[in-house]
């Protein structure tokens, strides 16, 4: 039997799903920690919900509160974002949460947050007239065999009418031994025309061939059925395109697609895209994607993109300077700034860092209208629900987030960066917005569609491929080689490049190395890889001991941003040459896990590969060969299935 605190929410059948009653649940007992003194925060919470095709199991409720005791949360945020994952667990009809959290500070806070299946209505109330009654128990038999209450009868007040001349029915009532009239206290936020208890309160059934009361109202035949709100997408921002995934509340890929971007824009150590050209590939390959899908049940979207790139926008989310990539190093000055202030855990280092970048943007002065700095899937989001200044702890770890702390560092400040420009940083699948009008219509999709915080490329990859214990590594073989390692402590080495993403009670170790296939590209063609994969010799080892790099600079697993390539010497045979690549990509991936497992990271019991360069068998044997390992095959390879899986809660369920 589970014993312990779990963001597991199970749920059973509706016993009654033909009809709509209300559940309501009440614990005095939530607690969690403030997340600016780390004390402890009392509340009572009351659920109260109407279910439609299930309800939420008791047990798994008392160990979902209880797992936020050591939690830092705001008022507000906890108390939505119970009600996000009851409404993901339960799907109901009608849910209302209401968290009353104790004095803090002479103050108190009481948080209310409700849900409403579209289409659904809620029954109309009882007649105004109607008297509310209710049985007294308290009732014995006297010795003629009448029955007596044993508290005075009391006739229900009648309701005061604007209409002298009204009748008041209560009180032509003639009174009854053994009714007492019910009193109750109105609800502070009322949700429907009827004081709280008759809001769902359901008639009794006439009897066939009765006739009904005349005070009783003819009720509207029910609406028809909403359609289940049960697909979640991702999107993932690369370099070269974006993709789109959906997938089903069972976590079944539906489908997938994808656009082309235009290549990156370079001048000397400078990379960058044009933003439009990100909402371009994206509204592509989200409109064909929901052509594959029924667009009425999509429920939530989540955003992957590189992480490190960045853009600044004004207040209505209009870009005000290019989107700086992950690869752009133009920013050492600023890198320096900060290796003099920044803690020894912030991952912030190094001049192709968000931070570094923000340093150096925030000095241009056709950027002073700027609002917000956003990364890549950050920006992407706000066009989806129309409201910008939102990011993800994993995203602004390179924007010097602290992940452990759950807060901008104090020494950020003495950089000279304008705490404006920093976007509000939620857990990645936390509710930051509904899809905006616009949007809406352009892709044909709900408005109660919820957008959801985000993550990196590299973490959705991990996600999407399977990993979820200790030991656990995903190589990522994109543009870039991204190398990710699940354990339990929390792996900082700035020295080595090597940074931990919080991934719920656990720490994601890693870093990212410039290597990867933009340096294939530089030399070949898509088509030639194809057609030279066959006529690799993966055995017989070329010994040409490549460090591929498409330009100097380096950052995993060694940190230097002049480090120069090495691609010498050139071999006469061309298969050789690639040969030579791969093999340096994988040793650079074994330098890679050996310089985690000397930082105290746990010993790697499986790999899995994501990316396409996953799809490349002689790469493949290559690297098995190296490594010394049998490699698993990723679930899915593509990062846009991983942050789909962020839409569909998947951080609360498998890592909490």
């Amino acid at each position: 039997m589970v014993k312990s605190p779990s963001k597991a929410l199970e749920t059973f059948a509706n016993p009654q799903p033909d009809r709509d009653y209300l559940i309501e649940i009440e614990t005095p007992e939530f607690t969690c920690l403030c997340p600016k003194t780390g004390q402890p925060d009392f509340a009572t919470l009351q659920l109260e919900y109407v279910p439609d095709k299930l309800c939420v199991e008791l047990k798994s409720l008392k160990l979902y509160i209880w797992s936020y005791r050591n939690e830092g949360h705001f008022h507000e945020k906890v108390t939505n974002t119970i009600l996000s994952d009851l409404v993901a667990a339960t799907k109901p009809r009608y849910m209302r949460v209401q968290a009353s959290f104790n004095v803090r500070g002479g103050l108190y806070t009481t948080v209310h947050a409700e849900h409403r299946m579209p289409g659904w209505t809620e029954p109309p109330p009882p007649p105004e007239n109607l008297p509310r009654v209710k049985q007294d128990a308290r009732t014995v038999d006297a010795p003629s065999g009448k029955r007596e209450s044993t508290a005075a009868p009391t006739p229900a007040p009648a309701p005061k009418r604007e209409d002298s001349g009204a009748k008041n029915v209560a009180a032509e009532t003639p009174p009854t031994t053994d009714v007492v009239a019910e009193t109750e206290p109105p609800d502070p936020i009322p949700l429907a025309r009827g004081p709280r208890s008759s809001r769902f309160r359901m008639l009794a059934r006439t009897r066939e061939g009765a006739t009904p009361p005349a005070a009783v109202a003819a009720v509207a035949p029910p609406p028809p059925a909403a359609p289940p709100r049960d697909l979640y997408i991702g999107i993932d921002i690369g370099t070269s395109g974006a993709r789109a995934a959906a997938l089903d509340a069972h976590e079944k890929i539906l489908a997938f697609t994808e656009a082309v971007l235009p290549a990156s824009a370079r001048h000397d150590r400078q990379v960058t895209q044009d933003p439009g050209d990100w909402w371009k590939a994206t509204s592509a390959a989200l409109k064909e994607l929901l052509t594959k899908i029924d667009a009425t049940r999509v429920h939530r979207i989540a955003i992957a993109g590189t992480s490190g790139t960045l853009v600044m926008c004004d207040k209505k989310g209009a870009p005000v300077s290019p989107g700086l990539m992950y690869n752009d190093n133009r920013a050492h000055a600023e890198a320096e700034r900060i290796a003099k202030v920044a803690d020894d855990l912030s991952a912030a280092f190094g001049a192709s860092g968000s931070l570094a970048k923000l340093l150096w943007l925030q000095e241009k002065k056709n950027n002073a209208r700027a609002a917000h700095a956003l990364h890549q899937a950050d920006w992407i989001a706000g066009r989806l629900a129309g409201n910008f200044g939102h990011s993800d702890y994993h995203n602004c770890l390179k924007l010097g987030f602290d992940p452990e702390q759950m807060a901008w560092p104090g020494w950020i400040g003495s950089l000279g960066v304008a705490e404006t420009l920093l976007p509000k940083v939620h857990a990645p699948g936390d509710v930051i917005g509904t899809l905006s009008a616009s949007a809406a219509t352009v892709f044909g999709l709900p408005p109660e569609t919820e957008i959801v915080a985000g993550t990196t490329d590299s973490v959705a990859a991990f996600i999407a491929a399977g990993g979820d214990k200790p030991g656990h590594a995903v190589t990522v073989l994109g543009s870039t080689l991204a190398l990710k390692l699940l354990g339990e402590r929390r792996i900082v080495s700035p020295q080595n490049g090597v940074y931990s993403h919080r991934l719920g009670r656990y720490w994601l170790a890693g870093g990212a190395s410039n290597t990867g296939g933009n340096v294939l590209l530089q030399y070949f063609s898509l088509e030639q890889i194809q057609e030279m994969t066959p006529l690799l010799d993966p055995d017989t080892p070329t010994d040409l001991n490549y460090y591929p790099l498409a330009e100097p600079g380096e950052r995993f697993p060694i940190n230097d941003p002049r480090m120069p390539p090495k691609l010498e010497p050139l071999p006469s045979d061309s298969v050789m040459f690639l040969q030579g690549i791969l093999e340096g990509m994988a040793n650079i991936e074994a330098q890679g896990y050996a310089a985690l497992a000397d930082l105290g990271a746990p010993r790697v019991s499986a790999i899995w590969t994501a990316g396409s360069g996953a799809q490349n068998p002689g790469w493949t044997k290559i690297r098995e060969r190296t490594l010394g390992t049998k490699l698993k095959k990723a679930r899915s390879e593509h990062a846009a299935v991983g942050a789909a899986l962020i839409a569909a809660g998947v951080l609360q369920k498998r890592f909490a």
